[in-house]
């Protein structure tokens, strides 16, 4: 009887804990409102001059490349940022992504292999 206790405890403890630690990262995977932000976004890719299409931009990142989303930007981000670190390296892509976050001014986000 004991032991279910203490799993039950060190269950919502493990809980508490991945929320707390989700409100101090970007990404937010474990808060308890993930979708509390609405991105309108576009990405444009650009490799050896030449700008890859909607489509094609979704086939190399396996994602949808414009439109919403509901969740942080921060994740749109790190999926770019990790294909083009790893798969992607030897193409020296250009990433540009245009959003807006909650309906406020557009920003830029730039990717560049240095």
């Amino acid at each position: 009887m004991k032991t279910r206790f203490y799993i039950g405890i060190l269950f919502i403890l493990l809980q508490v804990g991945s929320i707390a630690y989700s409100r101090f990262i970007p990404e937010r995977f474990f808060c308890w409102a993930p979708y509390d932000m609405h991105v309108k976004f576009e990405v444009f890719v650009t490799i050896d001059g030449k700008t890859l299409t909607t489509e094609e931009t979704v086939a190399r990142y396996k994602y949808k490349m414009n439109g919403w989303e509901q969740r942080s930007i921060d994740n749109i981000f790190s999926l770019i940022s990790q294909y083009e670190s790893t798969y992607g390296k030897d193409d020296d892509a250009k990433v540009l992504m245009k959003y807006s976050i909650n309906g406020h001014k557009e920003k830029e986000w730039k990717f560049t292999h240095e």
